[in-house]
């Protein structure tokens, strides 16, 4: 075997450092490469994350607007709804009010025809009554003319009664078409109006016939008294008290008032 010489030792020594210098620069190099890697995935992942954020972000506000949009038109809906329930209930609150404006108008019907059937019934008896003390007192007057007493006045006065109570009879013999009239008619009340007038109307025509029948009476008396000779004035007086007690029968009070509540 042949002896290493110093020189060969010296090249060994040189190729081995070479080596080792060539190995550490490999290393550092494949260092600084693993270390860029790293940065890169590094960055990747935080680009990664960074856009998981805003696609969570966008989610969340598409999600809240959503929501939202659904909050409204639940609410739109609610007020639609209440709306219609609104409208439904006026319209049945206004059908009942027509209802009992129905009711109300007939019971309104029957109660003006009711009245009016009272109120014709006690002037009918009101003028019955003065047209069968007219009568008595024409029969009285008539006799006591035959005996010379001056009937003049008397038979005027008694024919104005007549005359109030014809007029009366004829407007009572009326009245139950003009009543049919009013109570037929959209508004029974307002048109009430009519039917108080002519109410009324004969009402003052009773009054006026009493009142010229209390003039014949009185009429009957002052002749008497005036006429000469003791035995007429004697019968004039005695048929004059009974004539005014058949008159002082007849009264037009509240018997022919009409009012209208």
């Amino acid at each position: 075997m042949k002896p290493i010489t110093y020189p060969t030792l010296i090249s060994i020594s040189t190729l081995i450092f070479f080596l080792l210098a060539a190995q550490v620069a490999f290393a550092e190099e494949n260092i600084a490469i693993e270390a860029e890697t790293e940065v890169d995935i590094q960055a990747d992942d935080n680009e990664s994350e960074r856009s998981g954020v805003g696609a969570n972000v966008r989610d969340t506000l598409e999600a809240r607007e959503e929501a939202l949009t659904e909050r409204a038109a639940a609410q739109a809906e609610a007020r639609a709804s209440t709306s219609a329930a609104r409208e439904e209930r006026q319209a049945e609150m206004q059908e009942q009010r027509e209802e009992r404006r129905a009711e109300l108008s007939e019971r309104t019907k029957v109660r003006v025809t009711n009245l009016a059937a009272n109120i014709s019934n006690r002037m009918d008896t009101a003028a019955a009554r003065m047209q069968n003390i007219i009568t008595r007192l024409e029969s009285r007057i008539s006799k006591l003319e035959a005996s010379g007493l001056d009937t003049t006045e008397s038979l005027a006065a008694l024919a104005s009664a007549q005359q109030s109570v014809d007029a009366a009879v004829t407007a009572l013999a009326r009245i139950d078409v003009t009543v049919q009239t009013a109570v037929t008619a959209e508004d029974p009340r307002a048109a009430w109006v009519e039917v108080k007038a002519a109410y009324t109307a004969i009402r003052e025509q009773l009054r006026t016939a009493h009142t010229e029948i209390k003039a014949s009476v009185q009429a009957l008396k002052d002749a008497a008294r005036a006429n000469d000779g003791e035995r007429g004035s004697a019968a004039a007086v005695q048929t004059n008290s009974a004539v005014a007690t058949d008159a002082e029968e007849t009264t037009v009070t509240s018997e022919t008032e009409t009012t209208v509540e």
